[in-house]
């Protein structure tokens, strides 16, 4: 060879490699798809990966995160993680930040359309649903023995409870949370069963411009608020731990929360049953907000080089068989059909009769804010300071206001 050949070979072959260090993906420290789950969740994921990688030969590594959603602003390239478990209200932050890339799943046909539409956007699927979510109305059997047929049933019971306690200052008649910033979330199956709603459209595709806080059916029924404060029903002071309390101490009939609780509630020793909150107007049936735990890919997946493989992990995390084991673990319904046909827990079977028509937190910017609006609505329409109807109004006005 040439002088002059054997420069340009070496010349060409300096430049492929700088070339090669600029393209090439930011690597992790192994090659070991990494996973972020929180502290409730990650033992769970642990087993699961511990299972796949011995399945398949891939490392999946699952690094516990108490606080995953701060430490996504933060992290560095090559400790990003290739997956996370979160909610699906997430995705719309986390795509505008491009931090989420979509995906495909194999077996899409084992997803009910409303879980699979929590964790699109357009027409695209943002997250795999893992586990569904909702509140429902814990009953004290002990004093109360058969679910209400109606609200006023239910009503007419806790208050006569209540006057027959009236000198246990514990009691609370209707354990529902708010508490000084209030809990719009809580609150939403005595919204909708009064003919609220927050935004038009379907999930997936909420329209933020058609705010229904104050839409004419919900107005009309709203004067129940003031009736059921008065009455003292319903008291913004009531809030977590309050409401947890009441109920696990035997000291209120009635209790609405979620499976987050089910554990304590189950210690607690109180004899229980779960339930759908009962219409409060006839034919408006009250329907909790749903929410769907799932996995979501990042765009770090893909500058780490183990994309591919990350996408084989979530189609396995998808199956029957992994989802219902994933419920066992973490007590929550699962969110394929096929898995949620064999699962035996009565007390999440019951979640799922009380949220069967549940409606899924719309995940989009304007949500930001629902929680501060409506639930001041409430507070202060439950604290004696103001009026249902105009307290509502004005919310409506502060989220167009916010949302415009």
């Amino acid at each position: 060879m040439t002088s002059l050949k054997r420069r340009v070979v070496v010349a060409s072959s300096t430049l492929s490699m700088f070339l090669g260090v600029l393209m090439a993906p930011t690597a992790h420290a192994s090659t070991a798809v990494v996973l972020w789950a929180d502290d409730t969740k990650a033992s769970a994921y642990k087993t699961v990966a511990a299972e796949y990688s011995a399945k398949t030969g891939v490392a999946v590594t699952v690094v516990v995160k108490p606080k995953l959603k701060d430490d996504l602003k933060t992290v560095q390239d090559v400790d990003a993680p290739d997956v996370i478990i979160a909610a699906h209200d997430w995705i719309g932050g986390l795509r505008a930040d491009n931090q989420i890339v979509d995906i495909r799943l194999n077996n899409t046909k084992e997803f009910g359309a409303n879980v699979l539409g929590s964790f699109s956007l357009g027409s695209k699927l943002f997250g795999l649903p893992l586990q569904t979510e909702n509140i429902a109305l814990f009953r004290n059997t002990s004093l109360v023995k058969k679910a209400p047929k109606t609200f006023a049933e239910l009503e007419a019971t806790a208050l006569a409870l209540k006057k027959k306690n009236a000198s246990n200052k514990n009691f609370v008649p209707f354990a529902v949370q708010q508490g000084t910033n209030g809990d719009a979330y809580h609150m939403f199956p005595l919204f909708t069963g009064l003919g609220g709603y927050l935004f038009g459209g379907t999930p997936g595709k909420w329209n933020p411009y058609d705010v229904g806080v104050d839409n004419k059916k919900f107005l009309k029924n709203a004067p129940l608020i003031d009736k059921w404060y008065k009455e003292g029903l319903i008291k913004a002071s009531v809030d977590s731990a309050t409401a947890k309390n009441a109920f696990t101490s035997g000291n209120s009939p009635y209790y609405i929360t979620g499976p987050w609780f089910l554990a304590d509630i189950r210690k607690s020793g109180v004899h229980y049953a779960i339930s759908a909150v009962p219409q409060i107007v006839k034919g408006i049936n009250p329907v909790p907000f749903s929410g769907v735990q799932g996995a979501m890919l990042t765009t770090w997946a893909d500058k780490h080089g183990v994309s591919l493989s990350a996408k084989d992990f979530l189609n396995y995390l998808s199956t029957a068989s992994v989802q219902l084991e994933l419920a066992d673990s973490l007590l929550r319904a699962p969110a394929n059909i096929k898995a949620l046909a064999k699962y035996s827990d009565k007390d999440m079977a019951a979640f799922g009769v009380a949220g069967a028509n549940a409606i899924p937190m719309p995940a989009i910017p304007a949500m930001n804010a629902v929680w501060v609006a409506v639930g001041n609505a409430w507070i202060k329409a439950t604290s004696g300071q103001g009026k249902a109807v105009a307290d509502f109004k004005s919310a409506a006005k502060t989220m167009r206001d916010s949302i415009e």
